[in-house]
């Protein structure tokens, strides 16, 4: 039996408003990555514009659609699955037939779960952050080796963020961004350095391994949970090292502060 034309058109209607709402530009603070909060990979740089910044925008825009496209597809689909079958069970249990009203309900749950999952989908669509003004960010700055850890680090981040349950990819951004804030501020210090080493082992080695071997082994909570302790220990090495080089250089400007005061405040001497 086949839905009826208002059914159709009503879902036809609502998806049509759905589209819409999810195909508008995604409204974010800057350097906001998924609500971790302010992200210098994500600061709008100034002067942006011109051909490579229309190339960037469609291309974000043509993966954009490609997934609303895959959702409202599914969605068709499961509509022209889930409305016939809700038709017969509805007039089978309206004839008396018992069973019927068991296999009614466990369709309304296929359905309500179906409709979650797409809502869940399009709403990590919606928030997923622009790769291409992560890899395009400017770094003339930075030295040399320093570019090509931050390079490996947002290469890791493309590579496996999306294969992680929404709990660890959360803590993977948090130790990424804090990974690439130590690499940043021990950027001066030489390799020798113990803080230095373990920053730049931690975004060339310890990172990109976790992450690897985490995609070996069976996606159960006991493993998800062990990769997040880890990623925890890593976040907080790195959260050390920035607190550190913070206090140190609290203490050099404090430092200036006491050499301006001795010299401007010295009391001129008097014959």
């Amino acid at each position: 039996m086949a839905p009826s034309v208002t059914t159709i058109l009503t879902v036809a209607r609502t998806g049509s408003r759905v589209v819409r709402y999810l195909i508008r530009p995604a409204h974010r603070g800057p350097g906001d990555v998924n609500g971790l909060g302010h992200d210098p990979w994500l600061t709008p740089q100034p002067g942006r514009g011109g051909p490579d910044e229309l190339r960037r925008q469609a291309t974000r825009l043509a993966r954009r659609g490609m997934g609303l496209g895959k959702l409202t597809l599914q969605g068709v689909l499961g509509a022209f699955v889930i409305f016939p079958l809700l038709l017969i069970f509805g007039v089978l249990l309206a004839l008396g037939f018992e069973p019927a009203g068991w296999l009614l309900g466990i369709t309304l749950l296929l359905g309500l779960l179906g409709l979650v999952r797409t809502a869940v989908r399009a709403t990590r669509l919606m928030n997923a952050p622009d790769e291409d003004a992560l890899a395009n960010t400017s770094t003339a700055a930075l030295p040399a080796d320093l570019k090509a850890d931050e390079t490996s680090l947002l290469g890791t981040l493309r590579t496996h963020e999306r294969a992680l349950p929404p709990a660890s990819r959360l803590a993977f951004h948090a130790t990424v961004i804090a990974t690439r804030d130590a690499l940043r501020v021990s950027a001066g210090d030489p390799m020798l350095n113990r803080d230095a080493f373990d920053v730049r082992q931690a975004a060339r080695e310890d990172i990109p391994e976790l992450l690897e071997t985490y995609r070996t082994v069976p996606p159960t909570p006991a493993n998800e949970a062990e990769l997040q302790r880890q990623l925890a220990l890593i976040e907080e090495r790195m959260s050390a090292v920035i607190r550190d080089r913070n206090a140190q250089q609290g203490r050099v400007l404090k430092a200036h502060g006491r050499y301006l005061e001795n010299k401007y405040l010295e009391k001129p001497e008097t014959e």
